[in-house]
């Protein structure tokens, strides 16, 4: 029995230190300050590195500036946080760019993430998820999306079909005899794959919809030289203000004709939407 005795403590200690690692691993991120650089892992491997900006009850919110023109937030759901670790001065990324980056003496481990950066001016065919109205939408209503076909690099699927997207309506004008023809934009600004969700910058889609006859416009109580002024504008690059007024000593202006017809654009309507600044998308 004397001879067990050391093993026992041997063992005691052993599971001692190894939950005392595994206590320092799963640091709980409530304890760790605003502004702390932190590397998150989620239950199905992603990877996300970035400065705490915001700790809630159900999501966490990191932000970086790598990768794009300006800093990015990526949304991190709670309940998929598998394991939170401080970044400590001299820590190496453990992207696999990263690594290739740095001295050979220091490249001696595989890297535990791989890194996909989705370029800029890559498409995005999405399905609308939100039914849009140039009379009844207005600006900064939300709007919806879903990935219709995953974006795959390197035979690798970093946009899984399905993937969710979220943005704004940014402008909104129904059709009117002094209003013009009606106008429709909106655009995308978050992404999310799996438990995380991304900031991301596209392209605005804007509609204008078309006039029902040849002259856009038509003069009333001017004379040539104002009617030569409308003529340019209606001839002229598409999407010109025709509303504006002309002549306006004389107390006249222009305005449509008649009335357009309204932009309607139903969900499930199949959109190209392109980003305007890379994405990385890291997993392990």
């Amino acid at each position: 029995m004397t001879a067990k005795l050391p093993v026992v403590l041997l063992a005691g200690c052993v599971l001692t230190t190894a939950l005392s690692l595994a206590c320092a691993r799963a640091e709980a991120i409530e304890d760790i300050p605003t502004g702390t650089e932190v590397t998150v892992v989620t239950s199905d491997g992603t990877l996300v590195r970035g400065k705490i900006a915001k700790v809630e009850p159900e999501r966490v919110i990191l932000t970086s500036d790598r990768g794009a023109k300006k800093p990015a937030n990526t949304e991190i759901t709670r309940t998929s946080i598998t394991e939170v670790k401080r970044v400590r001065p001299g820590d190496l990324d453990t992207s696999s760019d990263a690594r290739e980056a740095a001295p050979a003496a220091t490249r001696t481990a595989p890297a535990r993430a791989r890194t996909v950066t989705i370029p800029d001016g890559t498409t995005l065919d999405v399905e609308l998820g939100s039914a849009l109205a140039s009379d009844t939408s207005r600006v900064e209503q939300d709007v919806t999306g879903t990935i219709d076909s995953a974006v795959v690099i390197d035979e690798v699927t970093v946009i899984p079909a399905g993937s969710k997207l979220r943005g704004y309506v940014t402008s909104a004008q129904e059709s009117g005899k002094v209003k013009g023809r009606a106008e429709l934009g909106f655009r995308f600004t978050s992404l999310t794959v799996g438990p995380v969700t991304y900031d991301i910058s596209t392209t605005p889609l804007f509609y204008r919809a078309e006039s029902n006859k040849k002259d856009d416009a038509v003069k009333i109580g001017v004379g040539a030289a104002a009617g030569a002024i409308v003529g340019a504008i209606t001839g002229g690059k598409k999407g010109a203000a025709i509303g504006t007024a002309v002549g306006a000593g004389a107390g006249t202006g222009v305005v449509l004709a008649t009335d357009g017809d309204e932009i309607r654009l139903a969900a499930g309507r199949k959109l190209k939407v392109s980003l305007t600044d890379p994405l990385i998308i890291r997993s392990r």
